[in-house]
């Protein structure tokens, strides 16, 4: 297996321009597009290095052009692609009369070999096509150089009736001299054996497709996508290897960013005491009695990345441990707790995606966020505590770690690290002293008392010639020297102990041009006192060496960067360029590929490009460089108060407002170049974010109702790779609700949706001419029409796509429980579905079966998922994962079979689960058989529960057994998913009920209770599964005749399920017992009133009641019921409104701290999560 790292294909072509614009457009349109997807399979990119749009004016006189060339031809080796047809290209001309022409010729000779390529000097009458061609073969060493010549007799062909003068001057030779050149080139070539001939441009996509594609597919071999990395042993690479591409890719991020930032050779022997430390730390594991964590701690830019890079390049070679390794934004997702997690989990063989039929019992829009998280979480802890293999884990720029806004609180207590490290894993984490994650980090360990981490602090560079070298070796690469006077001033300064900034003084006299001047301009360049002033100072040179002007406004420049700053995840060079273009920079000004090659050859150190082609800021002190250029050059600027590039978006309430004017107008013209581009994955990820920074909350409704864009976010499982895009469009939603309440709800928004694509389909049927008109009076009637009408006239393949748009729609709906509008939208969907179309159908009939089961509608639920399960029956799938899925469906049966106490039925399907169950491998470790098991528990209790009291030897007998049943489904849950997960809730839940009808009531109240914490925490504050819990919980509080906190349980439960359906029956006996338990508060009230004696402390206990000394589970004082209860109930009566601290007590009567989300309208936390529960309702009326 290769032990180099692969990188991105990228040829250049090179050819003359004028005579080559078709064959050119011809590749870039129908080739170049097919490579791409080539290489995506092959977890590379295709990038074709094409510099035909112009070098600018400012280019050509400073003499860059040759110099660019060879560049790129260097850069995008082994691959050249060269086209010649009958003209030899641009040179120098001795015979020539145009002086300024020499002149320019010389000068980009000149430059060029001042810049690295010392041997065109010795080719001064070579055209630059040729000087390219001689780069490629002889100094670039392009073993994959292609050569194609055009037919001779191509003019003829093209032009019948024979040439005109300007046609023969773009595709003739020059001259007789240039053509005895051009002759004695082809003749050299050909001796290469790499030349074919084309006669027209597809005849030359044709060549080119050929030749590219068996070099991408022998160079990019299946066993060379995933390289051996040094640091990880054979089966660890292997497992990489057997991923899917897009999770290779994430992967494969880090380990190219590591081999391009490892190369410490300007360093010298810089950082060897850490090197040291951290092969102590490594070889200590399986040592008993060491600290498990190292912590490099130092002030941005000392050294702390490229030494940690240095060291897992080496490590390798003196340990059999696998070392895995996370450097913190060498992307923009590996910035994602996360997905860092998901990253660290894949190498260790851990299946994140494992869930089982469990997962079934969630929506399809597991939003992968909360719940993502979290099962990251508890895996990544059962993996480390496991102690199955031994590993070493190196997290680089914890600074840079982040959560979306509503888990912020698991970094800063990170209680995503486990608190219990084993002997057989040590952690290694980088991170900068001024950073409030630093702080964070060494708080929380203190305060816990555990001797867990050491620290080393790294102090960077304390020995001026050791600071020397390093300047020394930078400059050396670039054939500049400065005599010893000049290295001492910039080596003395307070900020020189920095390799960053030294680095970046050396890049500034790098490209500084004017010997003389130079001392100057390190006196300049050393006033700076600060980093950050240091590279504002480099920011303002870039934009007026490379921008065209001296005015930091307007100018390409500062707009690229604050484009790149002001984006979600970072933009192409394509988008950049476009980005500019729909701002102004036209004709004259355009910004063309050359431009932005140039500018970023010069700022290369300060960006980030990833293996996808996209570019995003390197560290913060650019970021604030480009942010302090937009707020007028103010350094007085918080980072972390003005988070830019990150995916929750600007923190808008904290952002000066002279920026926010400027910030909504680059996030405009970010939305309109992206509004313009084709619909697809990039487009879904930036567009609507745009609008929504830029407070055009017309413009992003727009955007969540287009029927395109809507199915993309639906869809997105299948192209993104972590199924963000259904996350973003309830963070959509709940900001349109919140900022927009005007605009049209998700319920009409997309039953219009569905409704105008039905109308789009039947424009031809002349009947809706009528209908139009009474559409919003009769929206119900037009729809039932409108979907008879498309069953008869539309064609199979529309029908199909009216159909999933309808279930799409449907779908959400009945996530977010707009259970009405979504049961009618997939009744159509059902409707409009062609019988043949099983796999869709089934989807059709899960989603159905679902929205009724929340609906309290037990029997169209249950025939639902029978459909479900005739159609999935029909599907070609997967034996296992039919399987699976059928498993599922059963178990849902089964819920609704167990509600509506049809208990003969329940068992017979819980056999036949079983039985399927069986023949699964592994099945007794899958989440979905712990949900069969969670309802045979469900069956045994309703079985004790239906037993006369005649038999109460064999009642307990099942009690106890539904019990240990409920507790081995709890273990696991906890286990697999974490204690705030609703699946545990969801068993607490069901063992309060058990408690209940056994008569343990006290036992029943505080499940009940633990089940609240939890759904109060994870769900929303209007979720049915609060009714259903509150509503148990005030009949365990109505037999104790607790009257106060039973009617305050029955009020929750009522306005919860009012506020749901429609029908009375929904509701109608939490009504009774409410009124009920008013009538004895009522009575007692009036006993009271018409008693001089103080009322009766009738919730500390009655007569009547049970003794809490009965209980092994010790019982919580009522105070807790009342304030939990009173928290809900201010929840319901104040829309979503809560304090911001809301003291409780828990059952072990300690006080805690229970933080108020910042809004609770939709709630993104508890809107994901209200998603996992779609078929676990258990109990209710």
């Amino acid at each position: 297996m290769n032990s180099q790292i692969k990188a991105p294909c990228c040829p250049f072509i090179s050819s003359t321009f004028r005579d080559f614009q078709e064959e050119r457009d011809y590749l870039v349109k129908h080739i170049f597009p097919e490579l791409q997807q080539i290489c995506k399979d092959k977890c590379t990119y295709f990038a074709p290095i094409d510099l035909r749009w112009g070098i600018n004016k400012n280019q050509s006189q400073a003499g860059r052009v040759i110099s660019l060339c060879l560049d790129y031809i260097q850069n995008g080796a082994p691959y050249f692609i060269c086209l010649l047809g009958d003209r030899y290209g641009y040179h120098y001309d001795e015979e020539t009369s145009d002086q300024s022409s020499k002149e320019w010729f010389s000068k980009n000779l000149f430059v060029a070999a001042r810049e690295g390529h010392p041997w065109v000097t010795q080719h001064k009458d070579k055209s630059i096509t040729e000087l390219e061609i001689i780069a490629a073969l002889k100094y670039s060493k392009c073993t994959r150089a292609f050569f194609y010549f055009r037919d001779a007799d191509y003019m003829n062909k093209k032009f019948p009736n024979g040439p005109t003068e300007e046609q023969r001057r773009i595709y003739g030779t020059e001259n007789e001299k240039c053509a005895q050149k051009l002759k004695h080139l082809k003749e050299q070539i050909r001796a290469t054996e790499r030349v074919a001939n084309f006669a027209s441009p597809k005849e030359l996509g044709d060549l080119i497709l050929r030749d590219m594609k068996a070099t991408i597919e022998e160079d990019y071999r299946d066993s060379d996508v995933m390289v051996q990395l040094p640091h990880l042993p054979q089966s660890f690479t292997e497992r990489i290897h057997n991923l899917k591409p897009e999770k290779r890719e994430m992967i494969l991020a880090h380990h190219l960013f590591e081999a391009r930032n490892g190369d410490t050779s300007r360093l010298a022997n810089f950082g060897s005491d850490l090197i040291v430390a951290l092969n102590q730390h490594a070889a200590s594991i399986g040592q008993p009695n060491h600290k498990p964590i190292l912590l490099i701690s130092g002030e941005q830019g000392c050294g702390k990345s490229t030494l940690l890079s240095r060291w897992a390049l080496q490590y390798g070679n003196n340990s059999d441990i696998p070392l895995i390794t996370h450097y913190i934004g060498c992307s923009n997702y590996s910035r994602d707790l996360s997905h860092m997690l998901e990253n660290v989990l894949q190498i260790l063989g851990v299946d994140v995606d494992e869930s089982g039929g469990e997962e079934q019992l969630m929506t399809e829009c597991t939003s992968k966020m909360w719940s993502s998280l979290q099962d990251n979480i508890e895996l990544f802890n059962r993996a480390v505590q496991a102690q199955e293999q031994k590993f070493v884990l190196a997290i680089d720029c914890l600074e840079n770690l982040s959560a979306d806004s509503d888990h912020a609180h698991v970094l800063e207590d990170f209680t995503w690290l486990p608190n219990t490290i084993p002997d057989t894993c040590r952690i290694i984490i980088t991170c900068t002293t001024n950073a409030p994650m630093y702080h964070n980090f060494t708080e929380n360990y203190n305060s816990k008392g555990e001797n867990n981490y050491y620290e080393y602090p790294m102090e960077g560079i304390s020995d001026v010639e050791q600071r020397k070298v390093v300047v020394q070796r930078h400059l050396e690469t670039y054939c500049k020297h400065l005599d010893p006077q000049q290295l001492h001033t910039i080596c003395n300064t307070n900020l020189s102990h920095n390799p960053m900034y030294l680095v970046a003084v050396a890049n500034e006299l790098r490209v500084f041009g004017i010997y003389e001047e130079v001392d100057s301009q390190i006196d300049l360049i050393v006033e700076a006192p600060t980093q950050e002033d240091l590279w504002y100072n480099i920011f303002i040179r870039w934009c007026r060496d490379y921008g065209w002007n001296d005015n930091v406004k307007n100018n390409w420049v500062q707009d690229a960067l604050c484009f790149i700053a002001m984006s979600r995840r970072g933009l192409s060079e394509k988008e950049i360029l476009g980005a500019l273009y729909m701002s102004g920079y036209r004709d004259s000004t355009e910004v063309k590929t050359a431009d932005w090659a140039s500018f970023y050859r010069a700022a290369q150190d300060s960006l980030i490009k990833e293996h996808t082609g996209i570019f995003s800021l390197a560290h913060g002190c650019v970021q604030k460089a480009v942010l302090c250029s937009v707020m007028g050059g103010t350094s007085e600027i918080k980072l972390d108060e003005i988070n830019t590039n990150h995916s929750n978006g600007h923190k808008l309430k904290r952002m000066p407002s002279f920026f926010r004017k400027t910030h909504n107008c680059y996030h405009t013209k970010l939305a309109k170049y992206f509004a313009k581009q084709p619909i697809n994955w990039r487009t879904l990820e930036e567009l609507p974010w745009h609008w929504s920074q830029a407070l055009q909350w017309q413009k992003l409704h727009k955007i969540v109702r287009t029927p395109e864009y809507f199915e993309l976010f639906r869809s997105s499982s299948e192209i993104n790779q972590f199924n963000t895009f259904k996350i973003d469009l309830f963070r959509y939603w709940d900001e349109l609700k919140n900022h927009a309440p005007e605009l049209d709800g998700p319920a009409e928004t997309y039953n219009m949706m569905v409704q105008n694509e039905l109308m789009r389909s039947l424009s031809d049927v002349s009947f809706l001419g009528d209908q139009r008109e009474d559409k919003e009076e009769d929206s119900e009637e037009l729809m039932e029409k409108l979907v008879e009408r498309a069953c008869n006239h539309v064609s199979q393949e529309e029908s199909i796509r009216l159909s999933k748009s309808a279930w799409l729609a449907g779908q959400f709906l009945g996530e977010i429980c707009d259970y009405e509008p979504g049961t009618k939208l997939l009744q159509y969907a059902k409707s409009l579905c062609p019988t043949r179309k099983s796999d869709l159908l089934y989807q059709i009939n899960y989603s159905l079966g679902k929205v009724y089961y929340y609906k309290i509608d037990w029997e169209n639920a249950r025939r639902s998922f029978l459909d479900a399960r005739k159609e999935l029956k029909k599907c070609s799938a997967d034996m296992t994962e039919q399987l699976e899925e059928e498993c599922a469906l059963l178990n849902n049966t089964v819920s609704c079979l167990l509600i509506m106490k049809r208990l003969d039925e329940s068992e017979r399907l819980l056999k036949e689960t079983e039985e399927k169950y069986q023949l699964l491998s592994r099945y007794s470790k899958s989440p979905g058989y712990y949900m069969f098991r969670f309802n045979k528990a469900r069956l045994l209790t309703k079985r004790a529960t239906k037993m006369s009291d005649e038999k109460k030897a064999d009642k307990e007998k099942l009690f106890n057994v539904a019990l240990s049943t409920f507790e081995e489904t709890m273990e696991f849950r906890m286990k697999h998913y974490g204690w705030r997960h609703p699946l545990v809730a969801l068993n607490w839940q069901e063992k309060g009920f058990l408690y209940h009808s056994w008569c343990k009531r006290i036992e029943g109240e505080n499940c009940f209770k633990k089940a609240l914490e939890i759904y109060h925490e994870v769900l929303s504050h209007d979720h049915v599964l609060i009714a259903t819990c509150n509503y148990h919980l005030g009949m365990i509080y109505q037999e104790l005749k607790k009257w106060d906190l039973a009617l305050e349980c029955f009020q929750i439960a009522l306005r919860i399920r009012q506020s749901k359906f429609t029908h009375a029956r929904r509701w109608q006996d939490i009504s009774r017992r409410k009124t009920i338990v008013e009538r004895k508060i009522e009575e007692r009230n009036e006993l009271i009133r018409s008693s001089s004696a103080p009322p009766p402390r009738t919730d500390a206990g009655s007569p009547d009641q049970e003794s809490p000394t009965t209980s092994t589970n010790t019982v919580s004082t009522s105070s807790y019921h009342s304030n939990t209860i009173r928290t809900n109930i201010n929840r319901v009566d104040n829309g979503g409104t809560t304090t911001s601290n809301t003291r409780i007590t828990t059952s072990t009567s300690t006080t805690t701290t229970v933080q108020a989300r910042p809004y609770d309208r939709i709630e993104i936390s508890s809107q994901f999560q209200r998603l996992s529960l779609h078929l676990e309702m258990s109990t209710t009326i």
